[in-house]
């Protein structure tokens, strides 16, 4: 649980909305909801399990992000 208190505390960090929520069978990921960055945390899955879709989520945006800023500067 502590594991999993960090991680969400380094997702809110990065500017993140970490929201836990019942998804029924959604996939968890990220979004943009208006102009906040939002992680969904299935409530129904264990800590660590939270954990990993928390930490697959970030991982997720960075590569975006990397890939963003790679297609604007196409030099570097």
């Amino acid at each position: 649980m502590q594991r999993l208190r960090r991680r969400t505390q380094q997702a809110r960090d990065l500017g993140f909305h970490v929201r836990t929520e019942l998804l029924d069978g959604q996939e968890p990921s990220w979004c943009m909801i208006g102009k906040r960055k939002t992680i969904f945390i299935d409530l129904a899955q264990t800590a660590a399990e939270q954990l990993r879709q928390l930490e697959e989520s970030i991982n997720e945006y960075q590569q975006r992000l990397r890939q963003s800023r790679a297609s604007m500067n196409p030099a570097a």
